[in-house]
């Protein structure tokens, strides 16, 4: 687990700085840091006092923009280490209530039995194939057949995690890479969720930009598990994401995308439907308040 403390002393030395130089450098970078003194930063750096949640924000901002990489030092731990720092429970706030979250009571299950895994490597494939096309059914009134969406979902650089327990199937998130022109296309509704096709997507190693394309889960919990991976693996993962991005179709789809720090940018009327793409870059949305939270206030999550 990643203490606030522990990280900004390794970012400081790596970064070569003296405690006073660091200070003077916070000072010059945000006007909030303007009453900092050596003696506060030794504090925090001690872990005697802590920074409230907006400098510790800043400060991850700040060590960002030194390192140029979201959460320098900390995308080179283990995706497993990632995961088991944030507070999963603390995801579901960005959701709030939404009809694909059902209140399945797993609170007093064995959480160590639900399991995140790979499409590629679930035997639950079909179950989260035919809940996503439900759901693209019913959220935009995509006519998509099994087999599409398979081969959406067997490409190496999706992202279509399943959750199971004992084998039986809780959830899933599904998630595209696609090509920067593909994505600007989406974007603009130039290209609609039901043309996307294999050639559309990127390469796992190749620049391109993440698309949430369904979601679904049996609990809040459920669903923060799914995210928890999501955002360990885009952390890993950050030299090749370019944005992230929904295309939303309701209230409650608004909510999550501003929750999730994404900013509206077209929309179109289609059917009785109004369409509206929401985007973001990695760090707009991994460096927010509610982020640094989850990573590195454990006393703050109520699952602890």
């Amino acid at each position: 687990m990643f203490q606030f403390n522990d990280y900004m002393q390794i970012c400081r030395e790596q970064q070569g700085l003296t405690q006073g130089e660091l200070t003077e450098a916070l000072i010059r970078y945000n006007q909030n840091f303007e009453s900092l003194d050596t003696t506060t930063l030794s504090r925090w750096e001690r872990g005697a006092s802590k920074p409230s949640l907006s400098k510790q924000t800043l400060i991850v901002q700040y060590f960002s923009d030194t390192f140029n990489t979201i959460y320098p030092f900390i995308e080179q731990a283990e995706p497993i280490e990632i995961e088991k720092s944030f507070c999963a429970l603390g995801f579901s706030k960005l959701f709030g209530r939404h009809k694909l979250v059902m209140a399945f009571p797993c609170h007093h299950m064995d959480m160590s039995r639900f399991l995140i895994k790979r499409f590629q490597d679930s035997p639950l494939q079909q179950s989260a194939l035919r809940k996503n096309l439900l759901i693209l059914q019913e959220m935009y009134n995509l006519e998509l057949s099994v087999s599409h969406l398979e081969a959406l979902a067997n490409t190496k650089s999706s992202l279509f995690l399943v959750c199971e327990y004992d084998y039986e199937y809780y959830g899933h998130l599904f998630i595209l890479k696609l090509k920067p022109k593909y994505f600007e296309a989406l974007m603009r509704f130039e290209l609609f969720l039901d043309q996307i096709q294999e050639n559309h997507l990127a390469t796992h190693n190749e620049m391109g930009s993440y698309l949430f394309f369904g979601f679904f889960g049996m609990s809040d919990i459920i669903l923060s598990m799914l995210w928890v991976h999501f955002y360990a693996h885009v952390i890993k993962e950050q030299n090749t994401v370019v944005e992230m991005a929904a295309i939303v179709t309701s209230k409650e789809g608004e909510m999550i995308a501003h929750n999730m720090n994404t900013e509206s940018y077209e929309s179109i009327e289609k059917g009785k439907k109004t369409f509206q793409s929401f985007r973001a870059t990695p760090k707009q949305m991994l460096i927010t308040d509610n982020v640094v939270k989850m990573l590195f206030n454990p006393e703050s999550c109520p699952e602890l």
